[in-house]
């Protein structure tokens, strides 16, 4: 009898298998829930960028288990190349997730951010990014001037994305951790990003 209850009780979805928690993009595979939320924060009104409050509502759904974890992290680089982020909005969520506790990361990009390097490729995160264009970055950051990637130095980093004649899901990924991870100018970020967005 307490079995045909349980059964009685039931509605219609209950057997519905759970929603899908990751989604895979350029081969990697993503957090859905952190892209949904992105996506919540542009639909509603306003300009359709991410504002600082929409920020807040995103970080919470990054931030949930207390911790960063390095689907999390990836997701995050693809929604701040995805989605139009106010710079305040772009500049306070990754402030405010450098103080989360991070899951297997090491260093900060501009120093040792690697765990790995072979030849080409340099393992960040668990994933096999493009070695020069990490570089290319890093000498950006480290020449003269303010510590953050000119306008002429995102055009030599793009030089290396672009370097076989067209940008490969690596290189891709290498871009969005680069933009995240990196300290740009706003018009060697915008232009990064829309050289980014024209190939995506």
């Amino acid at each position: 009898m307490q079995a045909f209850t349980e059964l009685k009780e039931m509605k219609e979805g209950d057997f519905d298998p759970p929603p899908e928690k990751t989604t895979t993009i350029d081969g990697m595979s993503l957090d859905r829930a952190i892209i949904d939320a992105c996506r919540l924060a542009i639909s509603g009104p306003g300009d359709g960028r991410v504002s600082v409050d929409d920020a807040k509502k995103v970080f919470l759904v990054v931030a949930d288990g207390n911790k960063e974890t390095r689907v999390e992290r990836w997701t995050v680089r693809y929604c701040l190349q995805e989605f139009n982020w106010t710079e305040a909005a772009h500049d306070w969520l990754i402030e405010e997730l450098k103080k989360v506790p991070q899951e297997a990361m090491s260093g900060s990009p501009a120093k040792k951010a690697r765990t790995s390097t072979t030849g080409y490729y340099e393992t960040v995160d668990g994933y096999k990014c493009d070695k020069g264009i990490i570089d290319a970055c890093r000498e950006g950051v480290a020449g003269q001037g303010d510590g953050r990637i000119s306008a002429a130095d995102a055009e030599k980093v793009w030089e290396k994305a672009a370097d076989g004649g067209r940008v490969t899901d690596a290189e891709k990924w290498t871009i969005r951790y680069c933009l995240s991870g990196f300290n740009w100018t706003r018009q060697a970020h915008d232009w990064t990003l829309d050289k980014l967005r024209q190939v995506a």
